[in-house]
């Protein structure tokens, strides 16, 4: 394996897309505190996305509002701070678990709706569920139940036929290019070293997965139930998943002394 320049490879992942700070600290929290009761200290949040190039007066500003939305709570322990997620926060990442580190979705079944000339588009989008995905302004293909319509037609959806134009419409080039971006820096990570400090590590494991993240949650179960097994998003959950496995999750409590230990 090549070595290892830590900066250069975050740099690499983090030109990925943008850096929400707000969402990037939902992302180290969601990943690092794996029961609703723990709590990751404001020192190990610095120190973690102050790697990724995120100044001090951002991340206060982001944890201001994650407060302020309810994602959040944070307690003064002597003169540090210390966050934890919210019943809210919490459950909002579990919802979303199983997408962000789970195999592909495989839907049981994936139903084409067809609106009649009656529905006007809007009224058609009005009724789909979720992630949902329209294929023309009154077709579309869902994972889920579409709510019972008269004015809808419903089949299940046999994908070994589908067109090019409708693969397109799952998966458009902005998605597929983003998918794509994230791979190529992935791959690279994988050819290196394993960075030595844990935070270092940590810090290349959570830049991965937050951009990951970021473009995962912009689609439901339809892509992976319905395009080819190698489309653009289902090789980078693979290299993405082999990088967390090596880039492993460590425990808050390892993070928490090599911060104290300066």
């Amino acid at each position: 394996m090549q070595t290892v320049d830590l900066q250069e490879d975050i740099n690499a992942v983090a030109g990925c897309g943008p850096l929400k700070v707000w969402s990037v600290v939902v992302t180290v929290l969601g990943d690092l505190l794996q029961s609703e009761d723990a709590w990751l200290s404001g020192p190990v949040l610095d120190a973690l996305v102050g790697r990724l190039g995120i100044n001090n007066q951002a991340l206060r500003v982001a944890v201001h509002r994650l407060r302020r939305d309810g994602w959040i709570t944070s307690e003064k322990r002597g003169r540090l701070s210390a966050h934890q997620l919210t019943a809210k926060g919490w459950a909002e990442t579990e919802a979303v678990r199983a997408q962000i580190y789970g195999t592909a979705e495989t839907a049981a079944v994936v139903w084409m709706a067809i609106g009649g000339a009656t529905l006007t588009a809007a009224e058609f989008l009005e009724v789909l569920p979720d992630h949902a995905v329209a294929l023309s302004a009154r077709s579309a293909l869902a994972a889920t139940t579409v709510r019972p319509n008269p004015d809808i037609l419903l089949s299940r959806f046999v994908p070994e036929r589908m067109p090019k134009w409708a693969a397109s419409a799952l998966a458009p080039p902005e998605m597929c290019d983003g998918y794509d971006a994230l791979s190529a820096v992935v791959e690279r990570v994988l050819a290196q070293a394993t960075p030595d400090g844990v935070l270092d590590r940590t810090a290349l494991r959570l830049v991965i997965l937050h951009h990951w993240r970021r473009l995962r949650l912009r689609h439901g179960a339809v892509q992976d139930a319905v395009l080819p097994a190698d489309w653009q998003g289902a090789r980078a959950r693979r290299l993405v998943m082999q990088a967390l496995t090596r880039l492993e999750r460590p425990e808050v409590a390892e993070l928490e002394r090599q911060v104290a230990l300066g």
